[in-house]
């Protein structure tokens, strides 16, 4: 089982973290056949949180989880909270492979997508 995990902050605000779990929906239907699962997690203040989705995805057999860090800027969530939650993860999860790609705002691809949205 190959899974995706969309890592986002996490708010108060239900609103907010509704729209975290809309984005992870609509991933899921775009990607059909590239992941048996597309999910979302929080770092704080919203549930689930990071760790207890990886421990749901191991338990429902994942062998590779991909970690995909919503966030714009490399703040202390990208530098030191993710990285650390991966590693107690793969000392949990020994069987699963584990990556982390960019944050949302080191993509390549973020001016196109900005500029698409703002002319368009």
């Amino acid at each position: 089982m190959k899974a995706l995990i969309i890592a986002a902050h996490g708010s108060r605000k239900n609103e907010s973290n509704m729209e975290i779990a809309s984005l992870a929906d609509r991933l899921s239907k775009k990607a059909t056949g590239s992941f048996d699962a597309v999910e979302f997690a929080f770092l704080q203040f919203a549930e689930p949180l990071l760790e207890s989705k990886i421990d749901e995805l191991a338990a429902l057999g994942a062998k590779k989880i991909i970690i995909f860090p919503f966030f714009i800027a490399a703040g202390s969530h990208i530098r030191v909270d993710i990285p650390e939650v991966v590693k107690k993860a793969k000392a949990a999860h020994g069987d699963i492979e584990f990556s982390v790609t960019d944050h949302l705002g080191k993509i390549q691809a973020i001016e196109e997508i900005i500029l698409r949205e703002v002319m368009g």
